[in-house]
């Protein structure tokens, strides 16, 4: 479905749009350099409750990042899903590349801290998507 297609409920403007990819980056960047300073500790085999923990904070920490931003671009329930793609494709398709050159650009991850790495990743961005699915209580 197009655009044009698509019911009034779910379309974002031009800037919008723009705001919720620029968001996303922004996250994603945060969460790149936090990754590049403490993702040795944070995501080490060596340590699975401080793993655990992690999986367990990206819940609130994604909500977080997310329903507030519904809230101040006034972006009602029919529209989340798409804002909550928005928010997410630029920063899993970075990740494809941060993952695929961890050695290069996170050289203080060993390899199962990768694995962990691509694991909170793909748990975060479900997060983020389901927001725009499971309306804030």
């Amino acid at each position: 479905m197009s655009t044009v297609d698509a019911p009034a409920s779910s379309t974002l403007t031009g800037r919008t749009s723009g705001r919720l990819v620029t968001w996303g980056l922004v996250v994603w960047a945060a969460v790149a350099v936090t990754i590049r300073l403490f993702g040795h500790r944070l995501l080490s085999p060596g340590s699975p409750l401080v793993v655990a923990a992690f999986f367990v904070a990206t819940v609130p920490l994604m909500a977080l990042v997310t329903y507030p931003v519904y809230h101040w671009f006034d972006i009602g329930a029919g529209r989340r899903p798409r804002a909550a793609a928005l928010m997410s494709l630029p920063g899993m398709l970075l990740d494809v590349l941060l993952v695929a050159l961890s050695t290069t650009a996170l050289p203080n991850l060993s390899t199962g801290s990768v694995i962990n790495f691509g694991a909170v990743l793909l748990f975060g961005y479900a997060v983020v998507l389901l927001t725009g699915f499971v309306p804030r209580r």
